[in-house]
């Protein structure tokens, strides 16, 4: 609940102080970044379903965990690993009025930037302090994919709750696709 509040503040700050306008954003090529976003997200379903099912979970619960972990926390860590970084890089350079070819060079460059955010906040669990920390960095690739490509900030989230929700209904015991690990 902390972590929600933190992002939730400094994605708050972040748009007051810079000026960004969300719908703006959100509303520029929204079909394509919708459309690569669910893409995207059966690509990384069918990811998840093909690593061994754990033991699952039920009922009320199983419904909770689809809203708050599958919904919430999928959508903000898709907001934060994905479509943040790319948004600064994009804003700090003014990349909308530069040629295609500046453009997929500074899609490298968000790139470089969403892979930096996602290695440090996964080296936040222990779990990843070690080789298995290229597994996500691997996975956040793939998942902000539709944001890189369709230039809205709007599919790598979709493709993030996918993965999450999958995940919680397959293999909610996971221990790469549903962190914190451990309480």
């Amino acid at each position: 609940m902390v972590y929600f509040g933190i992002i939730i503040t400094f994605f708050y700050i972040y748009i007051k102080k810079t000026q960004l306008n969300p719908k703006e954003w959100f509303s520029r090529r929204l079909g394509w970044g919708v459309m690569f976003g669910l893409v995207s997200g059966v690509f990384m379903v069918k990811f998840v379903l093909s690593i061994p099912a754990t033991e699952k979970f039920t009922g009320a619960y199983l419904i909770w965990l689809i809203f708050w972990r599958g919904l919430v926390y999928g959508a903000i860590d898709g907001l934060l690993l994905s479509s943040f970084p790319w948004v600064v890089t994009w804003r700090a350079f003014d990349v909308s009025k530069k040629t295609l070819g500046k453009k997929i060079a500074f899609g490298f460059l968000a790139w470089l930037f969403i892979l930096i955010v996602t290695t440090a906040y996964h080296l936040g669990y222990s779990d990843f302090r070690s080789k298995k920390i290229i597994q996500p960095n691997i996975g956040n690739t793939i998942i902000s994919v539709p944001t890189l490509v369709s230039g809205n900030p709007i599919g790598s989230p979709i493709t993030h709750i996918l993965m999450h929700i999958a995940a919680i209904i397959h293999c909610p015991k996971t221990e790469l696709f549903l962190p914190p690990h451990r309480g």
